[in-house]
């Protein structure tokens, strides 16, 4: 059973290695190599321009065995170049952060709140940090990913991991941007079996100053953070 402190991307580690059709390939079309390089370069100049951002998220789960999907809600805060939050705060509290390359987790149990062991840190470590890059608008990553880009409504970057140590977790992720292409819209984890989970961000505030403590992960519970 996957703990549920970690649903957000420890949920892939359960995945064999099944290639997923992604989502949205039936829709869209793929765009050319010249236009891909275009498009992530002027992609990343607008990312570039967030500093700072506070997003709430809500996260559906989709299991082929159940007939109705599991929702989770949540935030994201993130601070440019290497500070990372992801809480969940129904239908459970969990808090995981990154800092610097130091992560830490906690899970509130029992009206307390308890600070978890890592677990496989290694791989934990590298997926929040590809998050991380993702947030400064950096995909491409030719050691980690194929990647290529769909066009229809919307923007969607496919990421396909290439390393067969990361394939026993994940067959790809799906990147959804915004209309104005300075931001993600939703992450998709394509897993097995027709199983996946979209993580849908909302209610963003770009640029707003935060402190440095909120990702402080040395005491016993992490710091408190005001809802927006």
């Amino acid at each position: 059973m996957i703990s549920k402190d970690t649903t957000l991307f420890l949920v892939i580690i359960a995945a064999a290695l099944i290639i997923v059709t992604p989502l949205f390939a039936i829709e869209s079309k793929s765009i050319s190599d010249n236009q891909l390089n275009q498009l992530l370069k002027n992609v990343e100049k607008n990312f570039s321009k967030i500093k700072t951002l506070k997003t709430l998220l809500t996260q559906e789960k989709n299991i082929a065995l159940f007939s109705e999907p599991i929702i989770s809600t949540g935030f994201c805060i993130f601070k440019s170049p290497d500070k990372l939050r992801l809480d969940f705060i129904e239908p459970f509290k969990s808090s995981l952060i990154i800092n610097n390359s130091q992560i830490f987790k906690y899970e509130f149990f029992q009206d307390n709140w308890q600070k978890l062991d890592i677990g496989n840190k290694e791989m934990m470590l590298l997926i929040m940090e590809n998050i991380t890059s993702w947030l400064k608008g950096k995909f491409k990553d030719p050691d980690l990913y194929e990647i290529c880009v769909f066009k229809n409504k919307n923007t969607t970057i496919l990421l396909t991991p290439k390393a067969d140590e990361f394939k026993k977790f994940i067959s790809s992720f799906e990147l959804g941007l915004n209309h104005e292409m300075n931001g993600l819209e939703y992450i998709i984890i394509n897993e097995t079996k027709n199983n996946y989970t979209k993580i849908q961000f909302h209610n963003d505030e770009i640029n707003k100053e935060i402190s440095d403590i909120i990702f402080e992960g040395s005491k016993d519970k992490p710091h408190p953070v005001s809802q927006w």
